[in-house]
């Protein structure tokens, strides 16, 4: 954690966020119409979150107002690995593909606990 970050997109895990977002997009494509307006958009909201709150720590000062926005983060990577378990058991996407994105989200829930416990001690 030595790395002074000059810009939130400098960050790993904004980065990793960043793709999985992209990643989610393109998923999303393939889901039926009647999902439009229902998991679609959630699962689309919820990744944006993520790395929309990972940004926006970015630019808080306080430690504990940055990990806020990381617990906000984290609390939206868990919702969108439970809406991509709903798009799974519809067969919305192929079961390879939500576990490669459940395994992404994963990884990037561990990277901002590492941020929100370094930050915390």
């Amino acid at each position: 954690m030595d790395k002074k970050y000059n810009d939130f997109r400098d960050m790993s895990v904004w980065q990793k966020a960043f793709a999985l977002l992209v990643k989610v997009y393109d998923v999303c494509k393939h889901f039926p119409p009647e999902e439009r307006y229902a998991l679609t958009d959630d699962l689309r909201r919820a990744a944006n979150s993520v790395v929309h709150n990972l940004a926006e720590g970015y630019g808080r000062f306080e430690s504990k107002d940055k990990t806020r926005f990381y617990k906000i983060a984290r609390g939206s990577s868990y919702e969108a690995m439970s809406q991509l378990l709903v798009a799974d058991s519809q067969a919305y996407v192929n079961s390879k593909q939500s576990e490669e994105l459940l395994n992404d989200y994963k990884q990037v829930v561990e990277e901002i606990n590492a941020l929100i416990y370094f930050l915390e001690k």
